[in-house]
Protein backbone atom coordinates (compact mmCIF):
# COMPACT_ATOMS: atom_id res chain seq x y z
CA UNK A 1 0.00 0.00 0.00
CA UNK A 2 2.83 2.40 0.88
CA UNK A 3 4.46 1.74 -2.48
CA UNK A 4 1.19 2.39 -4.32
CA UNK A 5 0.69 5.67 -2.45
CA UNK A 6 4.12 6.82 -3.55
CA UNK A 7 3.38 5.88 -7.15
CA UNK A 8 -0.03 7.54 -7.01
CA UNK A 9 1.51 10.72 -5.61
CA UNK A 10 4.13 10.89 -8.36
CA UNK A 11 1.49 10.16 -11.03
CA UNK A 12 -0.76 12.91 -9.66
CA UNK A 13 2.12 15.41 -9.58
CA UNK A 14 3.06 14.56 -13.16
CA UNK A 15 -0.54 14.85 -14.40
CA UNK A 16 -1.07 18.20 -12.69
CA UNK A 17 2.25 19.80 -13.67
CA UNK A 18 2.15 18.48 -17.22
CA UNK A 19 -1.52 19.42 -17.60
CA UNK A 20 -0.93 22.98 -16.39
CA UNK A 21 2.08 23.34 -18.67
CA UNK A 22 0.18 22.15 -21.71
CA UNK A 23 -2.91 24.25 -20.99
CA UNK A 24 -0.96 27.45 -20.42
CA UNK A 25 1.82 27.08 -23.02
CA UNK A 26 0.87 24.66 -25.75
CA UNK A 27 -2.90 24.31 -25.82
CA UNK A 28 -4.54 20.97 -25.09
CA UNK A 29 -4.88 18.44 -27.90
CA UNK A 30 -6.20 14.89 -28.02
CA UNK A 31 -2.69 13.45 -28.09
CA UNK A 32 -1.93 15.17 -24.77
CA UNK A 33 -4.70 13.12 -23.18
CA UNK A 34 -3.01 9.99 -24.52
CA UNK A 35 0.40 11.09 -23.20
CA UNK A 36 -0.77 11.96 -19.70
CA UNK A 37 -2.83 8.74 -19.52
CA UNK A 38 0.05 6.59 -20.75
CA UNK A 39 2.71 8.05 -18.45
CA UNK A 40 0.38 8.13 -15.45
CA UNK A 41 -0.61 4.55 -16.23
CA UNK A 42 3.04 3.47 -16.20
CA UNK A 43 3.57 5.19 -12.88
CA UNK A 44 0.50 3.56 -11.32
CA UNK A 45 0.39 0.11 -12.88
CA UNK A 46 3.28 -1.66 -11.17
CA UNK A 47 6.53 -0.90 -9.39
CA UNK A 48 8.43 -2.06 -12.47
CA UNK A 49 6.45 0.01 -14.97
CA UNK A 50 6.82 2.92 -12.52
CA UNK A 51 10.53 2.93 -13.32
CA UNK A 52 10.13 3.47 -17.07
CA UNK A 53 9.54 7.28 -17.03
CA UNK A 54 12.60 7.65 -14.77
CA UNK A 55 14.72 5.38 -16.97
CA UNK A 56 13.81 7.59 -19.96
CA UNK A 57 13.42 10.96 -18.20
CA UNK A 58 15.71 12.77 -20.66
CA UNK A 59 13.65 11.64 -23.63
CA UNK A 60 10.34 12.41 -21.91
CA UNK A 61 11.44 15.95 -21.02
CA UNK A 62 12.77 16.48 -24.54
CA UNK A 63 9.42 15.52 -26.08
CA UNK A 64 7.57 17.83 -23.68
CA UNK A 65 9.84 20.78 -24.53
CA UNK A 66 9.83 20.03 -28.26
CA UNK A 67 6.03 19.88 -28.25
CA UNK A 68 5.98 23.42 -26.83
CA UNK A 69 8.17 24.97 -29.57
CA UNK A 70 5.24 25.82 -31.90
CA UNK A 71 3.89 28.12 -29.17
CA UNK A 72 6.77 30.45 -30.04
CA UNK A 73 8.05 29.60 -33.55
CA UNK A 74 11.71 30.41 -34.01
CA UNK A 75 10.97 32.40 -37.18
CA UNK A 76 9.07 34.91 -35.05
CA UNK A 77 12.15 35.51 -32.91
CA UNK A 78 14.88 35.93 -35.51
CA UNK A 79 15.22 36.23 -39.27
CA UNK A 80 15.04 33.02 -41.28
CA UNK A 81 18.23 32.22 -43.22
CA UNK A 82 17.77 30.43 -46.52
CA UNK A 83 20.43 31.54 -48.98
CA UNK A 84 23.15 32.27 -46.39
CA UNK A 85 23.76 28.62 -45.32
CA UNK A 86 23.68 27.57 -48.97
CA UNK A 87 26.28 30.14 -49.99
CA UNK A 88 28.56 29.26 -47.07
CA UNK A 89 28.24 25.55 -47.89
CA UNK A 90 29.05 26.31 -51.52
CA UNK A 91 32.12 28.26 -50.50
CA UNK A 92 33.44 25.73 -47.98
CA UNK A 93 32.34 22.38 -49.39
CA UNK A 94 31.21 23.05 -52.95
CA UNK A 95 31.87 20.38 -55.59
CA UNK A 96 32.56 21.05 -59.24
CA UNK A 97 29.92 19.19 -61.25
CA UNK A 98 30.42 19.75 -64.96
CA UNK A 99 30.37 23.46 -65.65
CA UNK A 100 28.86 24.48 -62.31
CA UNK A 101 29.74 24.32 -58.63
CA UNK A 102 27.13 22.68 -56.40
CA UNK A 103 26.73 21.84 -52.71
CA UNK A 104 27.16 18.18 -51.67
CA UNK A 105 23.39 17.69 -51.29
CA UNK A 106 22.87 18.72 -54.92
CA UNK A 107 25.76 16.54 -56.07
CA UNK A 108 24.27 13.46 -54.39
CA UNK A 109 20.81 14.20 -55.83
CA UNK A 110 22.06 13.28 -59.31
CA UNK A 111 23.81 10.15 -58.05
CA UNK A 112 21.16 8.34 -56.04
CA UNK A 113 21.77 4.63 -55.62
CA UNK A 114 19.61 2.02 -53.91
CA UNK A 115 22.44 0.87 -51.63
CA UNK A 116 23.23 4.44 -50.57
CA UNK A 117 19.56 5.22 -50.04
CA UNK A 118 19.16 2.15 -47.83
CA UNK A 119 22.22 3.07 -45.78
CA UNK A 120 20.93 6.62 -45.39
CA UNK A 121 17.41 5.55 -44.50
CA UNK A 122 18.33 2.90 -41.94
CA UNK A 123 20.89 5.24 -40.34
CA UNK A 124 18.44 8.13 -40.11
CA UNK A 125 15.44 6.19 -38.86
CA UNK A 126 17.38 5.13 -35.74
CA UNK A 127 17.71 8.72 -34.49
CA UNK A 128 15.41 8.09 -31.50
CA UNK A 129 14.91 4.27 -31.22
CA UNK A 130 18.62 3.48 -30.78
CA UNK A 131 19.31 6.03 -27.99
CA UNK A 132 16.16 4.87 -26.18
CA UNK A 133 17.30 1.26 -26.50
CA UNK A 134 20.74 2.23 -25.19
CA UNK A 135 19.22 4.02 -22.17
CA UNK A 136 17.28 0.85 -21.33
CA UNK A 137 20.43 -1.23 -21.82
CA UNK A 138 22.34 1.05 -19.44
CA UNK A 139 19.60 0.62 -16.84
CA UNK A 140 20.61 -3.04 -16.56
CA UNK A 141 24.33 -2.25 -16.51
CA UNK A 142 25.05 1.06 -14.78
CA UNK A 143 22.37 3.23 -13.17
CA UNK A 144 24.57 6.30 -12.77
CA UNK A 145 25.74 6.15 -16.37
CA UNK A 146 22.13 5.71 -17.49
CA UNK A 147 21.30 8.95 -15.67
CA UNK A 148 24.30 10.68 -17.24
CA UNK A 149 23.22 9.46 -20.67
CA UNK A 150 19.68 10.82 -20.20
CA UNK A 151 21.08 14.11 -18.93
CA UNK A 152 23.52 14.39 -21.83
CA UNK A 153 20.77 13.65 -24.34
CA UNK A 154 18.54 16.34 -22.79
CA UNK A 155 21.32 18.95 -22.64
CA UNK A 156 22.18 18.32 -26.31
CA UNK A 157 18.53 18.81 -27.24
CA UNK A 158 18.22 22.03 -25.24
CA UNK A 159 21.39 23.54 -26.71
CA UNK A 160 20.28 22.49 -30.19
CA UNK A 161 16.85 24.05 -29.74
CA UNK A 162 18.46 27.26 -28.50
CA UNK A 163 20.42 27.20 -31.75
CA UNK A 164 17.15 26.99 -33.69
CA UNK A 165 16.07 30.29 -32.14
CA UNK A 166 19.41 32.04 -32.49
CA UNK A 167 19.74 31.13 -36.16
CA UNK A 168 16.54 29.87 -37.85
CA UNK A 169 17.71 28.17 -41.03
CA UNK A 170 16.18 26.28 -43.93
CA UNK A 171 17.42 22.83 -44.92
CA UNK A 172 18.92 22.24 -48.38
CA UNK A 173 15.71 20.71 -49.80
CA UNK A 174 13.84 23.93 -49.03
CA UNK A 175 16.18 26.15 -51.03
CA UNK A 176 16.55 23.59 -53.83
CA UNK A 177 12.78 23.17 -54.23
CA UNK A 178 11.38 26.55 -53.18
CA UNK A 179 14.12 29.12 -53.60
CA UNK A 180 14.76 32.06 -51.28
CA UNK A 181 11.15 32.99 -50.54
CA UNK A 182 10.06 32.49 -46.93
CA UNK A 183 6.83 30.49 -46.80
CA UNK A 184 5.71 29.30 -43.38
CA UNK A 185 2.95 27.12 -44.86
CA UNK A 186 5.30 24.74 -46.65
CA UNK A 187 5.13 21.34 -44.87
CA UNK A 188 8.13 19.26 -43.98
CA UNK A 189 9.68 17.08 -46.66
CA UNK A 190 11.44 13.76 -46.58
CA UNK A 191 13.84 15.06 -49.25
CA UNK A 192 15.87 12.33 -50.88
CA UNK A 193 14.74 9.91 -48.18
CA UNK A 194 11.76 9.46 -50.49
CA UNK A 195 14.05 7.05 -52.35
CA UNK A 196 14.23 4.90 -49.20
CA UNK A 197 10.42 4.91 -48.99
CA UNK A 198 10.27 3.80 -52.63
CA UNK A 199 12.69 0.92 -52.07
CA UNK A 200 10.99 -0.45 -48.93
CA UNK A 201 7.52 0.20 -50.37
CA UNK A 202 6.24 2.14 -47.35
CA UNK A 203 5.90 5.88 -46.58
CA UNK A 204 8.28 5.71 -43.61
CA UNK A 205 9.83 9.16 -43.87
CA UNK A 206 6.94 10.74 -45.71
CA UNK A 207 4.75 9.91 -42.73
CA UNK A 208 7.27 11.43 -40.35
CA UNK A 209 8.12 14.66 -42.15
CA UNK A 210 4.72 15.47 -43.64
CA UNK A 211 3.62 16.28 -40.08
CA UNK A 212 6.49 18.72 -39.48
CA UNK A 213 5.16 22.15 -38.53
CA UNK A 214 8.39 24.16 -38.70
CA UNK A 215 10.99 23.43 -41.36
CA UNK A 216 13.40 26.19 -40.29
CA UNK A 217 15.22 24.14 -37.66
CA UNK A 218 18.17 22.84 -39.64
CA UNK A 219 21.05 24.30 -37.61
CA UNK A 220 22.47 22.51 -35.72
CA UNK A 221 21.64 18.96 -36.80
CA UNK A 222 20.48 17.12 -33.71
CA UNK A 223 20.13 13.96 -35.79
CA UNK A 224 23.91 14.10 -36.20
CA UNK A 225 24.48 14.86 -32.52
CA UNK A 226 22.63 11.84 -31.11
CA UNK A 227 25.08 9.17 -32.34
CA UNK A 228 27.91 11.22 -30.82
CA UNK A 229 26.08 11.24 -27.48
CA UNK A 230 25.85 7.44 -27.58
CA UNK A 231 29.47 7.13 -28.75
CA UNK A 232 30.85 9.30 -25.92
CA UNK A 233 29.02 7.34 -23.22
CA UNK A 234 30.06 4.03 -24.79
CA UNK A 235 33.63 5.33 -24.86
CA UNK A 236 33.44 5.89 -21.11
CA UNK A 237 32.30 2.29 -20.64
CA UNK A 238 35.31 1.14 -22.67
CA UNK A 239 33.23 -1.46 -24.49
CA UNK A 240 34.76 -1.69 -27.94
CA UNK A 241 31.81 -3.22 -29.78
CA UNK A 242 29.56 -0.41 -28.57
CA UNK A 243 31.95 2.36 -29.57
CA UNK A 244 32.35 0.69 -32.97
CA UNK A 245 28.57 0.36 -33.38
CA UNK A 246 27.87 3.98 -32.51
CA UNK A 247 30.86 5.17 -34.52
CA UNK A 248 29.50 3.44 -37.63
CA UNK A 249 26.02 4.78 -36.90
CA UNK A 250 27.45 8.28 -36.60
CA UNK A 251 29.15 8.01 -39.99
CA UNK A 252 25.96 6.67 -41.55
CA UNK A 253 23.85 9.43 -40.02
CA UNK A 254 26.23 12.20 -41.07
CA UNK A 255 26.19 10.84 -44.60
CA UNK A 256 22.41 10.48 -44.54
CA UNK A 257 21.90 14.06 -43.36
CA UNK A 258 23.68 15.43 -46.43
CA UNK A 259 22.59 12.75 -48.90
CA UNK A 260 18.94 13.27 -47.99
CA UNK A 261 19.11 17.08 -48.43
CA UNK A 262 18.06 17.52 -44.82
CA UNK A 263 21.28 19.19 -43.76
CA UNK A 264 24.37 20.91 -45.06
CA UNK A 265 27.80 19.70 -44.01
CA UNK A 266 27.90 22.85 -41.87
CA UNK A 267 24.83 21.65 -39.94
CA UNK A 268 26.46 18.26 -39.36
CA UNK A 269 29.64 19.83 -37.96
CA UNK A 270 27.67 22.12 -35.65
CA UNK A 271 25.58 19.16 -34.48
CA UNK A 272 28.74 17.24 -33.56
CA UNK A 273 30.15 20.30 -31.77
CA UNK A 274 26.85 20.62 -29.92
CA UNK A 275 27.26 17.08 -28.60
CA UNK A 276 30.88 17.69 -27.58
CA UNK A 277 29.95 20.94 -25.79
CA UNK A 278 27.11 19.15 -23.98
CA UNK A 279 29.49 16.40 -22.89
CA UNK A 280 31.79 19.05 -21.43
CA UNK A 281 28.83 20.44 -19.49
CA UNK A 282 27.97 16.95 -18.24
CA UNK A 283 31.51 16.50 -16.92
CA UNK A 284 31.15 19.78 -15.03
CA UNK A 285 27.73 18.81 -13.69
CA UNK A 286 29.14 15.59 -12.28
CA UNK A 287 31.26 17.67 -9.92
CA UNK A 288 28.25 19.55 -8.57
CA UNK A 289 26.48 18.58 -5.35
CA UNK A 290 23.02 19.25 -6.78
CA UNK A 291 23.63 16.83 -9.66
CA UNK A 292 24.78 14.13 -7.25
CA UNK A 293 21.58 14.59 -5.24
CA UNK A 294 19.52 14.46 -8.40
CA UNK A 295 21.26 11.26 -9.51
CA UNK A 296 20.70 9.63 -6.12
CA UNK A 297 17.01 10.56 -6.29
CA UNK A 298 16.61 8.93 -9.72
CA UNK A 299 18.48 5.83 -8.55
CA UNK A 300 16.08 5.65 -5.60
CA UNK A 301 13.13 5.51 -8.02
CA UNK A 302 14.49 2.73 -10.23
CA UNK A 303 15.83 0.20 -7.73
Amino acid sequence: MKDFKKRATVAAIFAIVYGLFVFTVVGWRADHTIIVSFVSGLLLLHRYSYRVPFILFGFLLFLIIYDALPALPNYTVNKVHIIEPYNLELQLFGIQDGDQRVVPSEWFATRLHDVLSLIAGFSYVLWMPLPIAYAIFLYFRDHRLMIDFNTLFLVVCIIGMIGYYIYPAAPPWYYINHGVGTDFTIPGSEGMLADFDRIVGAPVFNGIYAKGANVFCAIPSLHCAYPVVCFLIALERKVHWQTALFGLWALGTWFAAVYSQHHYVIDVILGVLCAILSYGLLRWMRSQTWYDRFSRYIVGQIV
